[in-house]
């Protein structure tokens, strides 16, 4: 990362992502929007807000203008963070897809491990412009 820009992205990526990690978390499964008033036309709120978080950090990486380095560190970031947080606070033993969500753990931490040491290995070079 050449420029304090390029890692004002990185930042506000992990912010977002945490952000996105705690609609997980603090937004309550029971919420729905009533559009009409008349409770015939209902939509839950979580994965509402789940997927509109979701398009905000992909049209964030997508828009905001930085080295192709600094964007893959900065989805590295948000899948270390979205990973961190499923190994915290997903019940694997309480839950009935706790078997399957523990393997997709095991890869996503697979994954994690071999993006971060893509990054911390030595031979990394962006251009300057």
């Amino acid at each position: 990362m050449n420029s304090p820009i390029e890692l004002r992205k990185v930042i506000w990526g992990a912010v977002l992502s945490l952000l996105w990690v705690f609609t997980f978390l603090f937004i309550n499964g029971n919420l729905v929007i009533d559009w009409t008033g008349t409770g015939n036309n209902l939509t839950p709120l979580k994965p509402l807000v789940i997927f509109v978080g979701l398009l905000v950090i992909f049209f964030f990486n997508l828009f905001y203008r930085s080295s192709a380095e600094t964007t893959k560190l900065n989805w590295t970031v948000t899948l270390t963070m979205v990973w961190m947080s499923m190994i915290l606070f997903f019940p694997f033993r309480t839950d009935k897809a706790g078997g399957a969500m523990g393997f997709f753990a095991l890869i996503g931490g697979l994954a994690v491990v071999v993006l971060w040491v893509r990054f911390f290995s030595d031979e990394i070079f962006t251009s300057r412009s």
